[in-house]
């Protein structure tokens, strides 16, 4: 009975430790089909670090959990322009290509017309 406690004891302190190891970044993507999304789960959970991944067509959000030990944003986001999924920063330009539910930034500190495009 003892060791069953001690056994339960450190899985529950290793699954701690596990969630304590982890990190979640959402990437507002250009991504528009299924077959894109098929592409980015093909690729991204193999990863190293990657723990999960989710892909949301309907909003081009790429939302990944991984372990900041292995990987980072800047690593998965180079890896999702790799096969051709590009990642939307902001307003850079990309207004027109995509609509901005799922994700979040503001428009302090730059200034442009968001006439004719969803908002």
């Amino acid at each position: 009975m003892l060791a069953l406690v001690i056994g339960v004891g450190a899985v529950c302190a290793q699954q701690k430790k596990e969630v304590k190891n982890r990190a979640t970044v959402t990437f507002a993507t250009n991504l528009d089909c299924e077959n894109c999304a098929k592409k980015i789960l093909d690729v991204i959970p193999f990863k190293k670090g990657v723990k999960d991944v989710v892909v949301d067509v309907p909003t081009k959000a790429v939302t990944v959990t991984y372990d900041p030990r292995k990987t980072n944003e800047a690593a998965l986001a180079e890896a999702l322009e790799k096969i051709d999924v590009r990642v939307v920063k902001g307003c850079e330009g990309e207004c027109k290509e995509h609509d901005h539910k799922g994700h979040n930034h503001d428009h302090k500190g730059h200034d442009h017309n968001h006439a004719g495009h969803k908002h």
